[in-house]
């Protein structure tokens, strides 16, 4: 291929096809078109280039200014056999990212993005408001309830623990349990190791309809409570009720059994406890776990939950007792933070995680392939951490190959999950908007 440019156009002569095109832009307008070899000729010369390439065949066109949506029209099908060297392609695919990404927003009152790496500083978009009562903007400053992405920092948390000695994730989990033990389905107690609860194969069911969310103003529910199923929050006692590594049972009711044991072993509050370890650590200033003494400290930038008939969750938001499965707060900005160290210690890079720790989150389960401890893998490139749950949908990606992490947070439960809400595709297709 042969080609000329000049400011705000550029043409080729494709010599194996016998094809001229040429391609012009200005201030957002974009168009593509099928010139002859007499048009090219006189490109770079004195004549007008835009009269030149507009006196020619239109393939494509687009506008893409400050007074209308970014938008497109195809002349013909073919613009892109054509043209293979043009930016059309690129910016019809854009085009259509945005519009999309622009429908997905609009389901939501509020919506915070971000992207970005283990070694460069990442990018961030925010829609819509935090709280449509007093239409209160969505800013960097936003926290959006993490759900299940509590999971993942827990794991962080039961692996720095071992780290210092205080268990060993290879031992049974009513090793380190001193207030409440984990009983089999015959009332005997579990052989159930600390990993294999992590990983969701130590056999613990949730209750029916659990771990829906209290109100605030509600009668308080202990851990304990939770544990021995003395409440609705969760309506029965949990325990091993199948042996474990013999099937996969996704159980916030398991992580309650983590959070019990990490109490116990530290002698420590639970959201107290991830504070100093953790979120004090790594400089993580709009992260914590919903206790209410964080919630009290945090809730001027805490986002009203919508559920999914659009209408607020009464007191703003439901409150957690479940903190190590579901009571984390936080904003994409800080999940990147995270994300960023979590790789660094992957590589040996890190001074806060030791990277045989980070190895053994990202270890597949026998047998279970696709868990970690506390996160998905998604073949052995991507690892997944999301969340749902009454007052929001949440998404993280990490992308081992090239250290980049992305993340969406909503402040409204859709309905329906990650890939039919469009939260997956937000998270998947970041390179077009952000």
């Amino acid at each position: 291929m042969q080609f000329k440019k000049g400011i705000g156009w550029k043409a080729c002569y494709d010599e194996e096809k016998n094809v001229y095109t040429a391609q012009r832009s200005w201030r957002g307008f974009y168009q593509l078109c099928e010139i002859d070899s007499e048009v090219y000729d006189k490109l770079g010369g004195d004549d007008d280039p835009d009269k030149l390439i507009r006196s020619g065949r239109v393939l494509f066109e687009s506008d893409d200014d400050y007074y209308c949506p970014p938008h497109y029209t195809i002349y013909d099908e073919d613009y892109n056999e054509l043209a293979p060297w043009s930016s059309a392609k690129w910016i019809a695919g854009k085009t259509d990212a945005l519009n999309k990404k622009n429908q997905i927003v609009g389901q939501f009152p509020g919506v915070s993005l971000a992207f970005g790496s283990a070694d460069e500083s990442g990018s961030t978009q925010y829609f819509g408001v935090s709280d449509m009562e007093s239409s209160s903007l969505v800013d960097q400053e936003t926290i959006f309830p993490a759900c299940s992405i509590s999971k993942f920092v827990t794991a962080i948390c039961v692996l720095k623990l071992q780290e210092l000695k205080m268990l060993n994730i290879d031992e049974r989990v009513n090793g380190y349990l001193h207030q409440w033990k984990l009983l089999t389905a015959n009332g005997e107690e579990s052989d159930a190791t600390v990993r294999a609860v992590l990983s969701h194969v130590a056999g613990i069911a949730d209750g029916e309809e659990s771990f829906y969310g209290l109100r605030i103003g509600d009668l308080d529910v202990s851990l304990l409570d939770i544990l021995e199923g003395r409440t609705k929050y969760n309506n029965r006692p949990v325990r091993a009720e199948k042996p474990q590594g013999t099937d996969f049972e996704y159980s916030d009711a398991g992580y309650c059994v983590l959070q019990q044991m990490i109490q116990d072993v530290t002698g420590k509050e639970f959201s107290a406890l991830l504070n100093d370890l953790v979120f004090q650590e790594l400089g993580l200033k709009n992260t914590f776990f919903a206790s209410q003494v964080e919630r009290e400290k945090h809730k001027r930038k805490m986002t009203t939950g919508y559920d999914d008939y659009g209408s607020p969750i009464p007191g703003k938001f439901p409150v957690t007792p479940d903190l190590a499965a579901s009571g984390l707060w936080s904003t994409p900005k800080d999940l990147m933070t995270l994300a960023a160290e979590f790789f660094h210690a992957l590589n040996g890079k890190s001074m806060f995680l030791q990277t045989d720790s980070a190895r053994e989150i990202i270890k597949p389960v026998e047998g279970f392939p696709w868990a970690g401890l506390g996160i998905f893998l998604n073949g052995k490139d991507i690892l997944i951490s999301k969340g749902w749950g009454e007052n929001g949908q949440c998404m993280m990606k990490l992308y081992l190959g090239s250290g980049e992490v992305s993340v969406a947070m909503t402040n409204k439960n859709p309905g329906t999950p990650q890939v039919e809400s469009g939260i997956e595709w937000l998270v998947d297709s970041y390179v077009w908007f952000i």
